[in-house]
């Protein structure tokens, strides 16, 4: 799922087949299906705290079991931002305050970009 039209259409073309589906969604408040895992790959990096706190909500909502998402481990205080800017994000820092994750997967050791498994039922 993305915000981006022209992305999707180029992603079910490219990549599509049945049982893989791209759509058009909005993150922050259109239903989402109920599946094992979210990857939520460097979005949040991209939108305010509050489109964040939205969005996580509407993936708890959707009732599915893992949240599969980029983080900065070492990042200082997180700074809010507009959404559509840019910044790295510790999701252990507030104001998320994400518990330790269920198994992190370094990505760039120098800049602590990792994925972090959190079970939705624990955030």
């Amino acid at each position: 799922m993305d915000v981006v039209p022209d992305l999707i259409a180029r992603n079910r073309q490219m990549y599509g087949r049945p049982g893989r589906s791209f759509f058009v969604s909005d993150l922050t408040k259109d239903a989402l299906p109920r599946v094992d895992v979210i990857l939520c790959r460097d979005c949040f990096y991209h939108f305010s705290f509050r489109d964040i706190q939205a969005t996580v909500a509407n993936f708890k909502k959707s009732r599915s079991t893992y949240l599969l998402a980029t983080t900065h481990t070492s990042a200082g205080p997180n700074r809010n931002i507009a959404t559509g800017d840019w910044r790295a994000i510790n999701l252990q820092r507030p104001p998320f305050d994400f518990p330790e994750p269920l198994r992190l997967l370094v990505e760039d050791p120098a800049t602590s970009e990792s994925l972090g498994l959190w079970r939705l039922g624990d955030l």
